[in-house]
C-alpha cells in the first residue's frame, strides 16, 4: 500500500514538472529590451533580440575597461616615486574625468540606448546631464591644458621648468574643472533640461536645446579647445623642425665669426705694429 502511494506521488511530480509552462512576461530575458527599444522586433515582441545583447555586452565591456584603465593611471601616478611629478597632474585630472564618465554617466547611457525608455525621473535627468556635460568637458579641457603644458615644455624648456611647480599645475587643474562647471550648471541651476514623460509612449532625458546655451557650450567645450590643441600642436611641431636646423648652424656661424676675428688680428694697420714693437723693445 505504501509503494503504491509512493509510485502514485512519484507519477504526480513528474506530471507536474512536464506540463510546467512559462507564462507570458516570466523570465529576466523574455521580451527584452522592451517595446520601446529601437532594437526590438516589433512583430515578435516577446523575442529576445541578439542585436540589443550584443550591444550590451560591447558597451559593458568598454565601461568596464574604462574604469579599469582609468584606475590603473591614478594609481601608477600615486604609487611610482619617478610618476609623482607635476606634469603629471593633468594626466591625473582627465584620468578621474574619465573615470566620472564611465561611473557616472556610461551605465545610464547604457540603459537609456537600449531600453529607448527614461525611467529615472526628472530630478536624475538633471543630475545625469550635468554629470555627462561636466565630465567630457573637463576630459576635452583637460586634453587641451595638456597640449599647451607640453608646448611651453618643447619651445621655453628652461624658463617653463621653473615656473612648472606643484601650486601651478593644481591651479591649471582647478581651472579645467572651473571652465567645465560653467558649461555644465547653467541647465542645471537656471534652463533645465528637457525631461519628457509619457505613460503610453517612451519618456526621454535630453540635455537643454536652448539656442544661445548651445552655442556656448559648443564653443566652450569642443571649438575653442579644438582651435587651441591644433595651433599648439603645430607651433611645436614647426619649433621642433626649425630647432635643429639652428643647432646645425650655430657653430658654423661661431667658426665663421672666430676665423674673421683671428684674420682682423693678424692684419692689423702698420702703426699698431710698429707702436707695439717699439713697446716692447722699451
Amino acid at each position: 500500500m505504501e509503494g503504491k502511494d509512493a509510485i502514485t506521488t512519484e507519477g504526480t511530480l513528474l506530471l507536474n514538472l512536464t506540463t510546467i509552462a512559462p507564462q507570458d512576461g516570466d523570465g529576466f530575458l523574455r521580451g527584452f529590451p522592451g517595446k520601446n527599444s529601437p532594437y526590438t522586433v516589433t512583430q515578435l515582441k516577446d523575442f529576445v533580440c541578439p542585436q540589443a545583447i550584443l550591444i550590451a555586452l560591447v558597451l559593458g565591456s568598454i565601461i568596464v575597461g574604462t574604469v579599469i584603465g582609468n584606475i590603473l593611471v591614478c594609481v601608477a601616478v600615486f604609487l611610482v616615486r619617478k610618476l609623482r611629478r607635476p606634469c603629471n597632474y593633468l594626466l591625473v585630472s582627465l584620468a578621474v574625468s574619465d573615470l566620472c564618465v564611465a561611473l557616472l554617466v556610461m551605465p545610464m547611457a547604457l540603459l537609456y540606448e537600449i531600453s529607448g525608455n527614461w525611467s529615472f525621473g526628472a530630478i536624475m535627468c538633471d543630475l545625469w546631464v550635468s554629470f555627462d556635460v561636466l565630465s567630457c568637458t573637463a576630459s576635452i579641457l583637460n586634453l587641451c591644458m595638456i597640449s599647451v603644458d607640453r608646448f611651453c615644455a618643447i619651445t621655453k624648456p628652461l624658463k617653463y621648468g621653473v615656473k612648472r611647480t606643484p601650486r601651478r599645475m593644481i591651479v591649471y587643474v582647478s581651472l579645467v574643472w572651473l571652465g567645465a562647471a560653467c558649461i555644465s550648471l547653467p541647465p542645471l541651476l537656471i534652463m533645465g533640461n528637457q525631461h519628457t514623460y509619457s505613460e503610453t509612449g517612451p519618456s526621454h532625458c535630453v540635455v537643454c536645446q536652448n539656442f544661445f546655451y548651445q552655442i556656448y557650450a559648443t564653443l566652450g567645450s569642443f571649438y575653442i579647445p579644438l582651435f587651441v590643441m591644433i595651433q599648439s600642436h603645430l607651433e611645436a611641431h614647426c619649433y621642433l623642425d626649425i630647432e635643429p636646423t639652428v643647432q646645425q648652424h650655430q657653430p658654423a656661424a661661431v667658426n665663421r665669426q672666430l676665423n674673421s676675428d683671428v684674420q682682423a688680428g693678424h692684419g692689423s694697420p702698420p702703426a699698431k705694429q710698429h707702436r707695439s714693437s717699439s713697446a716692447s723693445t722699451t
